[in-house]
This record gives C-alpha cells, sequence and structure tokens, in this order.
C-alpha cells in the first residue's frame, strides 16, 4: 500500500483529471492506467457489483459487458468464457461512471481520457483502497434502505409482498437496491403495490427466458458465451418495454 500512498492525494477529486500534455507520454508506465494498483485478476462480475453499486446502485452485469464491448474496461477471460477483474479495473470502472455521471462525458471522450492517462499524458490521483475494505453483500433492512436511498418501511413493504427476499436471515443481497429505488420512485409517482407486483413479475419471466437463451451455450462448458447470450436478451426485453411504455406515453 505505500506505493499507491506514494502517488495518491489525501483526499482526490475521483472526477478530476489533470491534463499533462507538456510532460508527453511516459514510456516508464506499463500496462493500462491506474499504474499503482494491482492488475491480477481476482474479483468475480458479483465481487465488482459488491464494491461498486454503494456508489452506483444501477450498475448491473449488462453495463459491464457494454463497457467491456467498448473497450473502456476489459476484464481478463478465463478459458470457459467468465469475466474476472483486478482491482485497477474496479477503478477504471468507477472513473468511467464517474466522468458518465458528474460530467456527462461521451464514451468517446471518457475513451481518449483513458487512453491519455494510459500513457502518462494526463495524470490523476487514486484514493488508496483495499480490496477488502469494500462493503458486504449482505445488508440489514436499515443498512439495505438507506444504501438505496429509501425507507426501511418500504422494504419491509416490499418484503412482505414477496419482491425482496432475504439472502440470509435478516440481510438483503446488495444486487436489488436498484429494484427498491425504483419501487420508491413507481409508488411516489402515484403506482401501487399490486401492479408493482405484476411489473415485477412479468420481469421475473423475462429473466427466466434469459437465462433459458443461455443454457445450450452452458451445457457446452461455454459459461462466458451463455452469460452473453442471457445478458443479451434481457437487454432486448428491457428495449422492448421500455419502448412501448414511451410510445404509448407520447401519442
Amino acid at each position: 500500500m505505500s506505493e499507491l500512498r506514494a502517488i495518491a492525494s489525501p483526499e482526490p477529486d475521483p472526477t478530476h483529471v489533470a491534463p499533462a500534455a507538456d510532460l508527453g507520454t511516459d514510456d516508464s508506465l506499463e500496462g493500462t492506467w491506474p499504474h499503482a494498483l494491482s492488475h491480477e485478476p481476482m474479483l468475480r462480475v458479483s465481487d465488482v457489483l459488491a464494491q461498486v453499486q454503494a456508489e452506483f446502485p444501477a450498475l448491473s452485469t449488462s453495463k459491464l459487458r457494454f463497457l467491456d464491448n467498448n473497450g473502456l474496461v476489459t476484464p481478463f477471460r478465463t478459458t470457459s468464457g467468465y469475466r474476472q477483474y483486478s482491482p485497477a479495473d474496479v477503478e477504471r470502472l468507477r472513473f468511467v461512471l464517474r466522468q458518465q455521471r458528474d460530467q456527462y462525458q461521451p464514451l468517446g471522450v471518457i475513451a481518449g481520457h483513458l487512453e491519455a492517462l494510459d500513457s502518462g499524458r494526463m495524470r490523476m490521483a487514486v484514493a488508496p483502497r483495499a480490496v477488502g475494505d469494500e462493503a458486504d453483500q449482505y445488508l440489514g433492512a436499515g443498512d439495505f434502505a438507506a444504501s438505496a436511498g429509501v425507507e426501511t418501511d418500504l422494504v419491509e413493504q416490499l418484503d412482505d409482498a414477496g419482491l425482496l427476499t432475504q439472502s440470509v436471515p435478516g440481510r438483503y443481497d446488495r444486487r436489488w437496491l436498484p429494484l427498491a429505488t425504483a419501487a420508491q420512485a413507481y409508488l411516489s409517482s402515484g403506482g401501487d403495490l399490486r401492479t408493482l407486483k405484476s411489473l415485477v413479475s412479468s420481469a421475473r419471466r423475462e429473466a427466466d427466458r434469459a437465462d433459458a437463451m443461455g443454457q445450450p451455450d452452458k451445457m457446452r462448458g461455454r459459461a462466458g458465451a451463455a452469460e452473453d447470450a442471457a445478458n443479451e436478451f434481457a437487454e432486448a426485453s428491457i428495449a422492448v418495454f421500455s419502448a412501448s411504455v414511451r410510445g404509448q406515453v407520447s401519442r
């Protein structure tokens, strides 16, 4: 960790990229930014989501796949096709997501920033962060509600309605944070719990269909291809639903 502290400022601005065009390309740098962090692939997709969703609740496996396909955050692929991320990949992911959320930067601009960071033509401080310091994957009702930005009563209401389930007794999986946030927005906008249950049931059926799309590849031992097939179908289902709602509303 001492090497990391040597390059990190006490409270770095995670969205600030300092230009260093006058420095030219730093030939001493190897690999991709952030150079001071480990590039050893040790984290599964679920591990990455557990680490990053507290700051970006809407982050999904589909988003990770999208960024991978566009060459922004490219993890290691195992022989079975699974994605494995390094601590450096996770920090790179945070950079991309912050640039989108806080600076409203398009992917092309972000890619340019990353290339400049890789070569040393730009500089950005990296906050010290240990892999084991991340939040727990499973949260109690109060912490889960706080992370989702909702009231604890809503979490209990969603649990009673069967829309949230406790992954371990008394604790909820972080991957359901976006659902709680979305449910709060839906109910606050005038929706009712009965219709919300219908929407979630429909979504779960589509998720089952998505999983089925990946089964042929999974049976052939191509787990990565199975994951891609399932995510592709899921994204197509989301697009159809979104287009249908927006199209009807805009008539």
